[in-house]
């Protein structure tokens, strides 16, 4: 796994080998009219999401392989930025969901779970992309934005993409024929 420091802000960025991957789309391709029933718009005309209808997809539709890379990283990506690593915690999924997005669609800045008690992480896996198909962004934290630029991440096949859930992001217009798939999720870490 790769530490990004977007000053004061970490990002994770791993990468899935191709076994990993291969997994990950056989679980989804055999789960496919499950995960397809749950789509609705969410976020405008342009996009797709399971967000409304299944708050835990990952369990819903047994994408056991995915939900294994993304905590297995999550828990890396935190060993990693910790000074003591004499520490145990629970942790779990509290949101998983699938978002389609086609020509024209996007998100606005926004962020997700704030207030709640523990360390919550969010992020995205890319499952489908052409890498030209909408950016991640990545906001640096609390008053930080207006002396520092975005991080901008391109997606990639097998990308995996994590931030503390409070950081503001946002993904720009996809302005292909292509649709971006990708799987979104919040996940808590408490004492």
């Amino acid at each position: 796994m790769e530490i990004e420091v977007l000053f004061p802000t970490l990002v994770g960025i791993s990468q899935a080998d191709p076994a990993t991957v291969h997994a990950i789309n056989a679980e989804v391709l055999q789960q496919r009219a499950l995960i397809e029933s749950l789509l609705s718009h969410s976020w405008g005309d342009n996009v797709l999401s399971s967000f409304n209808k299944e708050k835990n997809l990952f369990a819903h539709a047994h994408l056991h392989s995915l939900k294994k890379f993304i905590e297995d990283n999550i828990l890396e990506f935190v060993s990693k930025t910790r000074k003591d690593q004499a520490f145990t915690f629970d942790h779990q999924y509290t949101q998983s969901w699938i978002n389609i997005t086609k020509k024209f669609g996007f998100q606005e800045r926004h962020n997700h779970e704030r207030n709640v008690e523990g360390l919550p992480i969010s992020g995205a896996y890319y499952f489908s992309t052409n890498q030209h198909d909408g950016d991640l962004a990545i906001f640096p934290t609390d008053m930080h934005y207006k002396l520092f630029g975005n991080y901008v991440i391109e997606p990639a096949v097998g990308k995996l993409v994590l931030f503390r859930s409070d950081v503001f992001h946002r993904v720009s217009a996809n302005l292909t024929d292509n649709d971006r798939v990708s799987f979104s999720f919040n996940y808590l870490l408490t004492k």
